[in-house]
C-alpha cells in the first residue's frame, strides 16, 4: 500500500486521512457527492468515481472510509475494481470477490521494554481527548513514563500541545496487532478511555492491569443500544480499576453494576493547572454592553432534548441586548441562521491553552444547559468542565437549573443561577459584578494537578492487584 485513494470525503474519510498519510501517499479523495467534487482536503483533490477510474492502476489501492461501505464496494466491483479495503474506526480490512473483511496490519512495532526501576502507563484511546492528555501530564510530571496508543485520530490534529508529554506514541490497523503489542510489551498499567467501550473490552485479552476511565458513563446520558450497554457492563466490571468524573457517578456505577472490592477513583475534568492570568481589555469597557461567552459543543434543533440545545435560552438572553460569543468545534451555521442577530458572535475554535486567556475579555461565562427528564440525572451527577475554565479565566459563571452546578457556584461564590422567568438582564449584570481572584482554582485545590497524590495512589493500588479474568477460569 504505497499509493491510495480514499473513497469518502466526509468526516470518516477526513479523519482516516490524518492517520493514513503517515503510511501511504494519498493521491485523491473520491466521493459521490457532486457538491464536494472539485474541492480539496489538505491539498488533496476530491474527484468523482468516474474520474477515479481514469487515474486508477493496479499499483493503487482504494480504501473505503464511509458509512455506506457495502454500497460503495458494489459500485467499485461494477467499475471493475475487484480488490479494495474498508477502514472502520481506524482499523483496516481487505476484501475481494472471494474474501470479505480480512484484517490488515500496516504497522510493525517493536515491543516496548522498560528499564530497571521504571514506572509507566500506556494510555489507549481511539482519538485521545483532553482529559487523557491531562492525566498523562500529571503522571509524567511525577516521574512516570507515559505512552499513548491511538487507533483513529493522531493527537497532533486536535491537541498538538500535549505531544511532547509522551515518551512514545503508537498506532495499529488491526485488533490483533494492537493486542499482541500491548500484551508483549512491558507496560505496568493500561489506561483505556473509550466510548463505546470496544477497545477496553479487547484489552481484557491481555495480561495487563486495565484501568477503565468511563468518564460520566454513556448510559447516564441517554438510552443506549444493547451492544453499548453490554460493552459498558463488561468494561466496568472486568477492569482492575475504574475512573469516573465525580463521586456521584461512582455511586451510580456501584448501583448499576455492583462494583465492590475494586479500586474506584473520581477526578473531575477541571483545568490541569493554572498559569498566571493575562487579562485582556474587557469588550464591555469599549461599548458599555454585557458580553457573555460560551465554549463547547452545540446541537441544532433536530435534537431538542439534548442538554446542549441552546436556541430557546440564547434567544431570551439575546433579546435583552446581551452579547453571546461562542467557541465551538460544532457546526455553527444553524445558530447563525436560526438564532443569529447582531448580538450573537461565532468566534471559532481554540484549544484550552489559547482559549482561557482569550476569554478574559468577556464579562461572564454561560453554563446554562437544557434540562429535560432524560438528561436530568446525567447533568446532576457531573460538574461541567467549562465552569472551571471560566473561573480560571476570571469569569463569574451563569448556571441554570442543575443542582450540582448551583451547589458549586454557591459554595465557592463564583456565580449564580439564572431564572429565565425573571429579569434576565438584571440577573446577568449582577453575576458580572462577582470578582474571581487570581489562581482561584489552585488556591482551592480544584485543579487536576492538585489531585496528583490521590491519582498516583490509585494507580499503584491497581498495579498491586492480582489480574484475574473470567476467561482464565476453567
Amino acid at each position: 500500500m504505497k499509493k491510495i485513494m480514499i473513497f469518502g470525503a466526509s468526516v470518516g474519510g477526513r479523519e482516516a486521512f490524518y492517520k493514513l498519510r503517515h503510511y501511504c501517499k494519498v493521491l485523491y479523495f473520491v466521493d459521490n457527492n457532486i457538491q464536494l467534487q472539485g474541492k480539496d482536503i489538505s491539498g488533496v483533490q476530491i474527484i468523482s468515481a468516474e474520474q477515479m477510474i481514469q487515474f486508477y492502476s493496479e499499483d493503487i489501492d482504494i480504501i473505503i472510509c464511509a458509512n455506506r461501505s457495502q454500497e460503495i464496494s458494489s459500485q467499485l466491483i461494477e467499475l471493475g475494481i475487484k480488490e479494495y479495503y474498508v477502514m472502520i474506526d481506524g482499523f483496516l480490512y481487505y476484501s475481494n470477490l472471494y474474501d470479505t473483511m480480512i484484517p490488515k496490519e500496516l504497522c510493525v512495532q517493536p515491543y516496548y521494554r522498560k528499564e530497571d526501576g521504571e514506572k509507566n502507563i500506556l494510555f489507549v484511546q481511539n482519538k485521545a481527548c483532553i482529559r487523557t492528555h491531562k492525566l498523562a501530564s500529571i503522571m509524567h510530571k511525577n516521574g512516570y513514563k507515559v505512552f499513548l496508543l491511538y487507533t483513529y485520530l493522531p493527537p497532533e490534529i486536535n491537541n498538538a500541545d500535549f505531544i511532547n508529554v509522551y515518551d512514545g506514541i503508537y498506532t495499529f490497523f488491526s485488533y490483533h496487532g494492537l493486542i499482541e503489542f500491548v500484551d508483549s510489551s512491558d507496560f505496568d498499567i493500561v489506561h483505556s478511555s473509550n466510548e463505546p467501550d470496544i477497545l477496553t473490552n479487547m484489552l481484557f485479552l491481555t495480561k495487563k492491569h486495565i484501568v477503565f476511565d468511563t468518564h460520566d458513563m454513556m448510559s447516564i446520558r441517554k438510552h443506549e443500544n444493547k451492544f453499548n450497554l453490554a460493552f459498558e457492563y463488561i468494561a466496568n466490571t472486568a477492569s482492575d480499576g475504574n475512573m469516573y468524573t465525580t463521586e456521584e457517578v461512582i455511586g451510580i456505577a456501584r448501583k448499576k453494576y455492583g462494583l465492590y472490592n475494586k479500586e474506584l477513583f473520581a477526578i473531575e475534568n477541571t483545568v490541569l493547572e493554572e498559569e498566571d492570568r493575562i487579562n485582556l481589555p474587557k469588550l464591555s469597557s469599549l461599548d458599555g454592553a454585557i458580553h457573555c461567552v460560551y465554549e463547547g459543543s452545540i446541537v441544532d434543533g433536530s435534537d431538542r432534548m439534548h442538554h446542549r440545545y441552546f436556541e430557546e435560552m440564547w434567544k431570551k438572553i439575546l433579546d435583552c441586548g446581551i452579547h453571546i460569543h461562542y467557541y465551538s468545534k460544532s457546526e455553527c451555521k444553524y445558530y447563525e441562521k436560526i438564532v443569529g442577530n447582531q448580538y450573537l458572535h461565532y468566534e471559532g475554535n481554540l484549544g484550552t491553552k489559547e482559549l482561557i486567556p482569550e476569554m478574559t475579555k468577556y464579562d461572564c461565562g454561560l453554563a446554562c444547559f437544557n434540562v429535560t427528564d432524560l438528561n436530568r440525572t446525567y447533568l446532576s451527577s457531573t460538574t461541567s468542565n467549562k465552569i472551571y475554565e471560566y473561573v480560571s479565566a476570571g469569569l463569574p459563571v451563569v448556571v441554570a437549573d442543575v443542582p450540582s452546578h448551583i451547589a458549586f457556584v454557591q459554595k465557592y461564590h463564583v456565580g449564580k443561577k439564572l431564572d429565565f422567568e425573571k429579569d434576565i438582564r438584571e440577573q446577568i449584570a449582577s453575576v458580572c459584578k462577582i470578582k474571581i481572584e487570581e489562581k482561584f482554582l489552585s488556591k482551592n485545590k480544584l485543579t487536576m494537578m492538585s489531585k496528583s497524590h490521590e491519582l498516583i495512589e490509585f494507580y499503584e493500588k491497581v498495579k498491586g492487584r492480582e489480574i484475574v479474568r473470567k476467561t482464565d477460569q476453567k
